[in-house]
């Protein structure tokens, strides 16, 4: 076979093997997308639940402050009932009330730390909601990804064996310029030179359109052992025929 056959195979064969990985690639993107979406909802939980703890304990503390307050106005009280002194039973009714204030202050603030609690448990059921739901999205693409790992694992394989095959009869330099032109163009190193007027010589390149010098079709059409490329997009040329013969 000659050199522009031999390139033609390896493209046949790297066009295929590339579609494939595409494919499986597309699904493990999707599926690390979803999974990290999942996370950061999770994340997005434990914060929540965190602060819903902070508020809840900042609720009781406050009530247990309250209580204590209570309790101090109620000996307070007794004192007040036993005093028999004007200026001692004035002086204990006014911490009375001083505590009385304050005590309706702490509970304010309890009750406030309550308020957020209960905002934050509405929120926090809205995300799992959404964690849950995201769940089932993830359990889908997992099973989506194994789908396709399994239909296209074995035949991938294969064109990896045929790839490998098919590059090994390739020059290095051909090989090396066949591969850079197939990772710059997506699997695509190569186009076929079309003729657009035979009788004027005109060509032009099956890729980029742009027109090629009628030497470009001379050296091809008079030595298939010759890699030339397009004058624009460098991809490897070759004339029809030769794809019809192994397709």
């Amino acid at each position: 076979m000659t050199l522009i056959a031999n390139l033609v195979s390896l493209h046949q064969v790297d066009t295929q093997a590339r579609a494939l990985r595409s494919r499986l690639e597309a699904a493990e993107r999707h599926k690390t997308l979803q999974e990290r979406q999942a996370t950061q909802l999770q994340t997005r939980t434990d914060e929540v639940r965190a602060q819903i703890r902070h508020h809840q304990s900042a609720a009781a503390n406050h009530e247990a402050e309250s209580g204590s307050v209570d309790a101090r106005v109620e000996a307070l009280r007794g004192q007040l009932n036993a005093s028999t002194n004007p200026r001692q039973y004035s002086a204990i009714l006014a911490e009375m009330k001083t505590l009385q204030t304050k005590r309706d202050e702490i509970d304010e603030l309890a009750l406030a730390q309550l308020q957020k609690a209960e905002e934050l448990q509405s929120k926090l059921t809205e995300i799992e909601q959404q964690a849950a739901e995201r769940a089932k999205v993830v359990d889908s693409a997992k099973s989506e990804f194994n789908t396709c790992r399994g239909e296209v694992a074995e035949r991938l394989a294969s064109l990896e064996q045929e790839r490998t095959a098919a590059a090994a009869r390739i020059p290095r330099n051909e090989l090396e310029a066949f591969n850079r032109a197939a990772d710059l163009y997506e699997g695509e190193a190569m186009a076929e030179l079309v003729t657009i007027d035979a009788r004027r010589r005109e060509y032009v390149c099956g890729a980029c359109n742009m027109e090629l010098p009628a030497e470009k079709y001379a050296s091809l059409a008079s030595n298939q052992d010759v890699a030339v490329t397009c004058t624009s997009c460098h991809r490897i040329l070759f004339l029809p025929q030769v794809a019809a013969t192994h397709s």
